[in-house]
């Protein structure tokens, strides 16, 4: 441990947007300065079960929850620690390349599920199983699912699916990974619907993030599940990285101390607020300036738009072809895809750009689909 005497920080002073102001100094700022457990900050992590249980009405014991660099530390810890070669993993199509690229460093074997406008298809998932297991063939080593604001397609996963798929973690002895970085950015209302680790926490890792409803580039987060795997994601932290930033969970942990759980609450919502106006400017955009044969849902949560063009459309070859003319920013389907598939389709987000923008801007995308048109038909 370096001697704390030789730290460069002599405090640091913090103002919040909910009004709340806190000073980090003496021995409480050499501490957050300092190495610390592999596991998490102590007083956070007793923090973050408590805010687990408020949001959630899911109980963690002291050793069933790790403090992360991200979720997507969790993604990639997750695969290392559970993925062999010959290992298959359930996915949905289209896909978080995030996580895309997690599991394919570890194996390259995928079940592809559809996702639809009620997420992940439990019913296809089901009949595959037990597919497999007719043919007394291996099954999949851990299914991965995004249950609300799915990234890119927009969509929750539905409770009848949410509870199907609980149970085939039971009748298959299946691991699931939750990953639910949006679940808190709601934009419409009504209660939310219960997680998959509430419904099956033997069976479920699960993963949340602060970087959509505090600061991203804090890089925090959290796994939370059973102990044994959680002992094994200590291990593996403890090779990688020792422990995420002592400074980063000092200042979320002064945060939760200074407010309490409702005022969080209002201040997510006023980020909800604002992708709602978002969301609402480019969905009206989308109606008015994109030819009636594209197709989307609206989303419930998160910060995207997932768009589907004709067949024979090619997303990525009319990007390359017209971007730099429209300045429009957007993913390819491709991207989300571990087939070379989704090729007709696209993702917007709404996240970061003003509602005048978002309408210029599917006003452009209108000119591109129409020229990719002329392309598909020649």
């Amino acid at each position: 441990y370096p001697n704390p005497r030789t730290f460069a920080f002599a405090s640091v002073e913090v103002a919040f947007k909910s009004g709340a102001r806190v000073t980090i100094d003496g021995a409480e700022l050499d501490d957050a300065l300092q190495y610390g457990a592999t596991e998490g900050h102590a007083a956070l992590r007793e923090q973050l079960r408590a805010w687990q249980a408020h949001k959630d009405g899911v109980t963690l014991g002291d050793d069933q929850l790790v403090v992360l660099s991200g979720s997507q530390e969790g993604l990639f810890a997750v695969a290392y620690l559970l993925l062999d070669p010959d290992d298959t993993v359930v996915i949905g199509e289209p896909e978080y390349p995030g996580a895309l690229s997690a599991f394919r460093a570890f194996c390259p074997g995928v079940e592809v599920m559809p996702v639809d406008g009620g997420g992940l298809d439990t019913a296809a998932l089901a009949a595959r199983l037990a597919e497999l297991r007719a043919a007394d063939k291996r099954l999949p080593k851990l299914v991965y699912c995004v249950s609300n604001g799915h990234n890119p397609a927009g969509v929750d996963l539905a409770l009848d699916r949410r509870r199907q798929l609980a149970a085939l973690a039971e009748e298959f002895d299946l691991l699931v990974l939750e990953d639910d970085p949006y679940q808190l950015l709601r934009l419409e209302g009504g209660a939310r619907l219960p997680t998959v680790q509430s419904l099956a926490p033997e069976r479920v890792i699960r993963l949340d993030s602060f970087s959509k409803i505090f600061a991203p580039g804090l890089r925090l987060g959290y796994a939370s599940g059973p102990p044994a795997l959680m002992r094994a994601l200590v291990l593996f932290k403890q090779a990688a990285n020792l422990h995420t930033s002592s400074f980063a969970q000092a200042t979320l942990s002064r945060y939760l101390a200074a407010v309490d759980f409702a005022t969080f609450g209002g201040e997510i919502e006023k980020c909800c607020a604002l992708y709602r106006r978002n969301r609402d400017a480019m969905i009206a955009a989308a109606r008015a300036h994109l030819p009636a044969e594209v197709t989307f849902n609206t989303p419930a949560a998160g910060m995207f738009l997932w768009l589907e063009l004709p067949r024979g459309y090619d997303a990525k070859r009319m990007i390359a072809a017209d971007t730099r003319d429209e300045l429009v920013l957007l993913v390819p389907g491709e991207a989300f895809s571990t087939r070379g598939a989704l090729k007709h389709c696209l993702r917007a987000s709404f996240s970061t750009v003003e509602p005048e923008a978002i309408d210029e801007g599917m006003r452009r995308l209108g000119r591109m689909i129409a020229r990719e048109r002329a392309r598909a038909s020649s």
